[in-house]
């Protein structure tokens, strides 16, 4: 996540802060991209989410037991 909020910093001042004329480059637009770029990359890191998976089986003498089975990340 701190990748991301670094990306926006930097595209912040690209866009907002950086008073440069050149022909080949629009520091706007630099900006701007950056920053689209830190929020996709803050909203991917918070999708990948831990989940617990819990099975229930049925015991020998008829008794329901919770296992944990498995911690995965869910994309």
């Amino acid at each position: 996540m701190a990748p991301g909020i670094v990306l926006i910093i930097i595209g912040a001042v690209f866009a907002f802060a950086l008073k440069a004329d050149s022909d080949w480059l629009n520091t706007r637009v630099l900006g701007l991209i950056l920053m689209l770029g830190g929020a996709a990359f803050i909203w991917r890191s918070r999708a990948r989410r831990r989940e617990v998976v819990i099975r229930r089986t049925d015991g020998p003498d008829g008794t329901t037991e919770d296992r944990t089975v498995v911690e995965r990340e869910v994309d």
